[in-house]
């Protein structure tokens, strides 16, 4: 290729030497031009073809030149303008002004189309320089954005499987405390384990020391037992929430006082199995006092109890016994279609868990009650204060009761 140019170069220079010198025997202008012409198709296709060796097929249409080898054909051809040019203005040398201002014009014009294709030229470089940039910029907030995505769905993964771990712990925990089986005592060993795999050693052992108050008090049911578990329990809970939403700091702390005395004074009463078992007791226990003592007349009881400052106050099937001396209040009535005997000291939680504790039955806050079995005897709804002075078994059970809580030392 270096060979061809220097040809064309040599044979360009001899045209325009010839046409300025006025040589009729040497090629002319137009004659230049086909040879320089047929030189740029010459040395096109020289560039469009394979290199020797090579087995690849031969397509002009899909070939393209390089940028630089289009950048030395455009200064070819300024070349060749700015030289056919000055032979022109050669050839009319000899002629008026108006041959110059024409040629002077044209040799504006080309230079005006040279300096604009080299400012295009740059204007394009500079595009392309921003357009790879915003490109790279693309690509890198493309890039960005699917690492927060990719980030942001694993926290989510790792948020639903550590509620999800936290929830079976509870679970595991309850079944224990409510029932202390060896299947339950084993299923909480593995889910107190599993805690171990989204917190911290600290925030374990914080977690097992409360797992281990919790096991503890399980199966008592003092006040200050109930207590401890509550507070355990609020533990873990705290130490969840910390892991979950990572918060190291509690802003207010949490007053389980109010929550603490109402569910270890709520209602507490046996199961119907455990009622049936009580009133079988009860009956026994009268049938055997019947044997041993006959039953007083119920004025007598009634006037006994005035002599120890018990006032009786008859109600709707129902009586109560106060005394000055005392702040509990003894009673008989019916609850859940049944009668109870029923004993109350307002504002004492524990005098209601101290007779559940002696006498069983149930209780909720300051008031304790036991069912009576005085329904199997013939006592029917509505007819307790007739049937008292006539029916003697229900009436052994009555008092059996009241002396039981007068002489229990609470009252």
């Amino acid at each position: 290729m270096p060979e061809c140019d220097s040809i064309f170069g040599v044979r360009l220079l001899h045209v325009v030497r010839s046409t300025v010198m006025g040589n009729s025997q040497c090629l002319g202008l137009k004659d230049g031009l086909q040879v320089w012409f047929s030189h740029f198709s010459f040395v096109h296709i020289l560039n469009l073809m394979p290199p020797a060796g090579t087995t690849e097929p031969f397509d002009i249409s899909m070939s393209q030149p390089s940028t630089s080898t289009t950048e030395k054909w455009w200064a070819y051809l300024f070349a060749i303008c700015i030289l056919g040019i000055a032979a022109v203005t050669v050839s009319l040398i000899n002629s008026t002004e108006l041959p110059q201002t024409i040629i002077g014009a044209l040799l504006g014009v080309a230079m005006t189309v040279f300096a604009t294709y080299f400012l295009f030229k740059g204007q394009s470089k500079q595009q392309i320089a921003l357009l790879e940039q915003q490109s790279q910029q693309q690509v890198e907030l493309l890039n960005k954005q699917t690492e927060f995505e990719r980030r942001q769905k694993k926290e989510s993964e790792t948020f639903k499987q550590q509620l999800h771990t936290y929830n079976n712990f509870l679970d595991a925990l309850c079944a224990y405390v409510t029932d202390s089986t060896e299947s339950n005592k084993k299923s909480l060993i593995f889910h107190t384990m599993a805690i171990r795999m989204h917190a911290a050693p600290d925030t374990v052992q914080q977690f097992i020391s409360n797992v281990s108050k919790i096991i503890q008090v399980t199966g008592n049911k003092e006040k200050t037992e109930m207590t401890d578990l509550v507070n355990a329990l609020h533990s873990i809970s705290a130490l969840f929430h910390a892991q979950l939403y990572d918060t190291t700091t509690e802003t207010k702390q949490v007053d389980l006082k109010e929550f603490i005395d109402a569910i270890a004074n709520s209602l507490e009463e046996p199961s119907e199995e455990e009622k049936r078992q009580e009133s079988l007791e009860e009956e026994k226990e009268d049938e055997a006092a019947m044997a041993i003592n006959a039953p007083g007349s119920w004025e007598a009881k009634v006037n006994e109890l005035a002599a120890r400052g018990w006032m009786l106050k008859e109600g709707n099937d129902s009586f109560i016994l106060t005394s000055a001396a005392s702040p509990v209040v003894i009673s008989v009535n019916r609850k859940k279609g049944k009668y109870a005997i029923e004993a109350s000291k307002e504002g004492d939680n524990d005098f209601s868990q101290n007779l559940k504790d002696t006498f069983g039955g149930a209780r909720r806050y300051g008031t304790w009650w036991r069912e009576l079995p005085i329904s199997n005897y013939g006592v029917k709804g509505g007819t307790l204060l007739a049937q008292l002075p006539v029916n003697d078994r229900a009436r052994t059970s009555v008092v059996k009761w009241i002396d039981k809580l007068l002489d229990s030392g609470n009252v």
